[in-house]
């Protein structure tokens, strides 16, 4: 189906909801209830925690759960030995802390990048060094650290970001050739697949999608988080997968005072094992639902969602949140700020982007390679679509498709009022 007869399509279907007035203006909201239910093996989860809450066991610091999370991580990430943290900004902390970085030391990050690494990096000491982003992307773009080097950088992150992954090999060979850790921020994208893989026929029915773990991390140090929000959840929490026994001993020194100072509980590995068995199949069924309605916003907006040939969309990632490219001009010039409230009355999860962290913190507390014009593009341009909305049926997605589509259509309207 061509872009132009599946828009057509959707008009046709929802004519009555898109011609209604925005929900933000006072008219009726088109989902009223909210985004479909995040994908969750609710079934299992409720069966695991009432034969738990029938013993005292859940309620030990670290009991079979702790323990069995702790090996599924080792079995599904070999030669990685993981770290069972509170949260995934912890998590990142302590992969800056396992590396060795500390007071002197430089960290290269993106300049568009979630804030907490930013703050991760001045946490220990160190002084973050922000490079651009792939233009019209929003992942670390390898061009850039070749003048961001310098002998005082001991680590870099880089991050799964919006459904974009970075140029990982890349990475790694820069990193290898200058001996800086590479530190690979998995916080919003637990697992990496090759795109023929989780679409195409390689991968036949549920039980080999619940085996299927796709490509191994290519970072020395890589970073989960269980947060409430995220794909695999546990309302909080995260993981940290380890390469070396130094690491690990610089880590236990930090972390061991007397009992684990960021721990997870019990309870929280309980709901998050089953998780991970289910992850392929949701990202199978996410990203198919993202790619219809990446199609649809292309259209709405006359243009590819991502326009440079240096983002690599032979791999696809666990997506948290879907990253649309937003011009104004080519919707009347409504702000981004507006169209976000307008799809939020409407029950749609849209939110902005990052800001950009140059231009949220003091030039005195970071150094930075070229002028990041990039970064800012994207602190200015990207929206977020959250997964939630790209979780249900074939026919709820076409209703997201309405929903942006009558954002479109009242677009002027929208800005007057």
């Amino acid at each position: 189906m061509n872009q132009s007869k599946l828009l057509s399509e959707i008009r046709q279907q929802f004519e009555s909801q898109i011609t209604q007035v925005p929900a933000i203006l006072g008219g009726p909201a088109f989902w009223p209830q909210g985004a479909p239910a995040r994908l969750l093996p609710r079934n299992e989860i409720a069966d695991q925690i009432a034969r738990a809450l029938q013993g005292d066991q859940w309620a030990v610091y670290e009991g079979g759960e702790h323990a069995g999370l702790r090996e599924d991580l080792a079995q599904r990430f070999p030669g990685r030995r993981p770290v069972l943290t509170s949260s995934g900004t912890v998590a990142i902390e302590l992969a800056l802390r396992a590396a060795g970085v500390g007071p002197g030391d430089e960290v290269l990050l993106a300049a568009y990048d979630f804030e907490a690494n930013f703050k991760n990096v001045l946490a220990v000491g160190a002084l973050p060094v922000l490079v651009d982003v792939v233009p019209e992307c929003w992942t670390i773009d390898p061009l850039g650290l070749e003048a961001a080097d310098s002998p005082r950088v001991k680590a870099l992150i880089a991050s799964h970001l919006h459904g974009q992954t970075p140029d990982w090999l890349r990475l790694r060979d820069l990193c290898q050739a200058r001996e800086v850790v590479l530190i690979e921020d998995a916080c919003q994208s637990p697992a990496r697949y090759a795109s023929c893989e989780l679409l195409g026929a390689e991968i036949n029915g549920e039980s080999a999608l619940q085996s299927h773990v796709g490509e191994q991390p290519v970072g020395e140090i890589v970073a989960f988080s269980f947060g409430g929000s995220k794909p695999i959840t546990a309302g909080r929490g995260g993981a940290v997968l380890l390469s070396t026994e130094r690491q690990e001993a610089r880590l236990r020194l930090y972390t061991q005072r007397g009992n684990e100072a960021y721990p997870l509980s019990e309870l929280q590995a309980l709901v998050v094992r089953p998780q991970w068995r289910i992850l392929a199949t949701q990202d199978r069924h996410r990203w198919r639902q993202a790619m219809t309605i990446e199609a649809a916003w292309d259209e709405l907006c006359g243009q590819r969602h991502v326009s440079n040939d240096r983002h690599d969309e032979s791999f696809l990632v666990s997506l948290y949140k879907l990253g649309l490219w937003y011009e104004p001009e080519i919707w009347g010039g409504l702000s981004r700020a507006r169209l976000v409230a307008a799809a939020r009355a409407e029950g749609l999860p849209l939110a902005e982007g990052f800001q950009a962290l140059h231009e949220t913190h003091s030039s005195k507390r970071y150094r930075h390679a070229g002028d990041l014009v990039h970064a800012s593009a994207a602190g200015r341009n990207v929206l977020q679509l959250h997964h939630t909305a790209l979780s249900g049926s074939e026919e709820a997605t076409r209703e997201v498709m309405a929903i942006l589509l009558k954002l479109k259509e009242h677009a002027d309207q929208l800005q007057r009022d």
